[in-house]
């Protein structure tokens, strides 16, 4: 199960020591990871091992634990995996994988909504058929921090994503060049969700792409007379353009 009572940089931190060392078990991860002999931190490994094995980062034999690939962690590749629950078809409406990866597709993107107060309530209203508390909520605004989709605000999440989960996905894009819809619907998309439920561009998307421009990151502007949507405070923006960056 996703829902586990993590704060988030231990998941990454408990892979790359996995990766480098196949095959060790649990007892000799919490003593890696414990401060002083006297803590007892058995049961935060083990959330954080629960979802390393259920989004396929590791797997277990045994009492041991090994890498499903020799890779370094990659947000975007948590990201993901996420969607892959979600359309694997092997996940129901009503099981808590699924609304763990779905929530933010589905409550702030679909909507194009930057911001969701209460998300308790607005979670359990739109997924009636499983009951969410509010321990699991406030574990999945961390660990959505965490993996870049947002900030924690309050009771609620601000669903802009950070500038290193865009970069990243950017970065894998490599070069191209054309219509900025096109460009979000078909590559980014497919990894993070923001086509909304009126076939528009997540905000949150466009706002964090002009960040990018302003930081010369990747070019958007204005090209008269093509047939995609514009977007932006003043909707100029409607072409996008990624060079292929050296280093």
């Amino acid at each position: 199960m996703l829902f586990q009572m993590c704060y988030g940089p231990e998941v990454q931190e408990v892979y790359e020591f996995i990766r480098n060392k196949p095959g060790i078990d649990i007892t000799i991860l919490a003593e890696k990871f414990r401060y002083m002999e006297t803590d007892k931190i058995s049961s935060l490994i083990e959330s954080a091992l629960t979802i390393l094995v259920d989004l396929q980062f590791v797997y277990r034999a045994g009492k041991n634990y090994y890498p499903v690939e020799d890779r370094l962690w990659s947000n975007r590749e948590v990201i993901l995996k996420l969607q892959k629950i979600v359309l694997s078809g092997k996940q129901k409406d009503e099981s808590l994988n699924y609304v763990f990866a779905s929530m933010y597709d589905q409550l702030f993107v679909k909507p194009d909504t930057l911001f969701v107060t209460n998300l308790h309530y607005q979670v359990n209203r739109k997924f009636n058929k499983t009951l969410i508390g509010h321990e699991k909520i406030n574990a999945w605004k961390r660990m959505m921090e965490c993996w870049g989709l947002g900030r924690r605000v309050y009771s609620g999440f601000y669903a802009l994503p950070h500038f290193s989960l865009l970069s990243e996905i950017i970065n894998y894009a490599g070069e191209w060049e054309g219509g900025l819809h096109p460009f979000c619907e078909t590559i980014i998309n497919p990894i993070l969700p923001c086509v909304t439920d009126e076939g528009n561009i997540f905000k949150g998307l466009i706002y964090g792409l002009i960040f990018l421009h302003d930081l010369n990151v990747l070019h958007i502007s204005y090209k008269q007379d093509l047939p995609y949507k514009s977007y932006g405070p003043n909707n100029e923006y409607n072409w996008i353009k990624l060079e292929r960056r050296v280093g």
